[in-house]
């Protein structure tokens, strides 16, 4: 009698601690970085429990423009049941908000590097080897080709690479993820980490559409969602479809001073095959205020973890 009562007293006591709140918030996994907090494995509430610590509980931004630099690995395990449209679109907003944030300060800080490289080249008409290194490497992957040589080749080099290597404005990249996700509802936002459907072509690699099989793509299968929006902010700043987005964004910048998405949204509309892209891309970015998060930056250090 004693050693049963005994098993069943501990059976109880390990439902309870199983089948706790407490027990399943640790679940998630956070890490600090860098004045940052990642996240992985998170709950919705567990996410809302990190933003409120944080005094980021709706999506504009904290005091002096600043978003908390906290960065999800993806959408929480349980986003997919969230019945109010409303409260999906805005918790999708927060998530997304840190991680163009994040996108953009890496972008400035090779495009501050590049005019680093300009300025010295202007001063001595010439690069040392590492500089050169650098510029033939930002070539490389902001995909400019050039078959010039020498000084000529420098100058070629800086000025396309101006053109390409620039802000790519949150608001943007917020409203074409939610375009093409379907506001993180998507397949290929749930099982592939991708807000943007980008595809790979002719290989066994990604995620098989469930239509059009033959057509000889899959979904390109990301290990984040931060990643999934540097792939396209890369492709956004790398391929030539972009040419006049680059131009309008360079001569809104001329004037102004700075790059709102408001600025390009409308050269963006031959980019996308979905039908009134523009107008959805204008009503989407007015309607939840997202050139506000274009005024953002991150705020790192001090942060609240849970």
């Amino acid at each position: 009698m004693i050693s049963k009562f005994f098993f069943y007293t501990i059976l109880i006591i390990f439902s309870l601690l199983t089948n706790s709140p407490n027990c399943l918030a640790q679940k998630m996994k956070t890490s600090e970085f860098g004045g940052a907090i990642y996240v992985e494995d998170a709950t919705v509430e567990e996410v809302e429990n990190l933003f409120k610590k944080n005094r980021y509980e709706r999506f504009r931004a904290l005091d002096n423009d600043e978003y908390p630099a906290i960065f999800l690995k993806t959408l929480p395990t349980d986003f997919q049941k969230i019945k109010s449209q409303k409260y999906r679109n805005e918790l999708f907003i927060r998530i997304l908000a840190p991680l163009a944030l994040k996108v953009n300060e890496e972008i400035s800080n090779e495009r501050h590097s590049l005019l680093r490289i300009e300025r010295h080249y202007n001063k001595k008409k010439a690069l040392t080897k590492e500089e050169i290194s650098k510029l033939e490497n930002l070539s490389t992957k902001y995909d400019f080709f050039t078959r010039a040589k020498g000084n000529q080749r420098i100058e070629v080099q800086i000025e396309n690479l101006k053109k390409r290597i620039d802000i790519v404005p949150p608001s943007i990249l917020i409203a074409v993820a939610a375009m093409e996700s379907n506001w993180g509802f998507s397949r290929t936002a749930k099982e592939a980490n991708s807000l943007y459907k980008e595809k790979v072509w002719f290989t066994t690699e990604g995620l098989e559409p469930l239509e059009n099989k033959d057509d000889g793509y899959r979904f390109k299968v990301f290990d984040s969602l931060l990643a999934s929006m540097q792939s396209y902010a890369l492709s956004f700043n790398s391929n030539i479809n972009y040419t006049n987005v680059w131009q309008a964004r360079e001569g809104f910048a001329a004037r102004h001073g700075i790059i709102i998405g408001e600025s390009i949204a409308y050269t963006l509309s031959q980019s996308s095959n979905l039908p009134n892209f523009a107008g959805i891309l204008d009503y989407t970015t007015a309607y939840y205020d997202l050139l506000a998060i274009d005024m953002g930056h991150l705020k790192r250090g001090n942060l609240n973890d849970i």
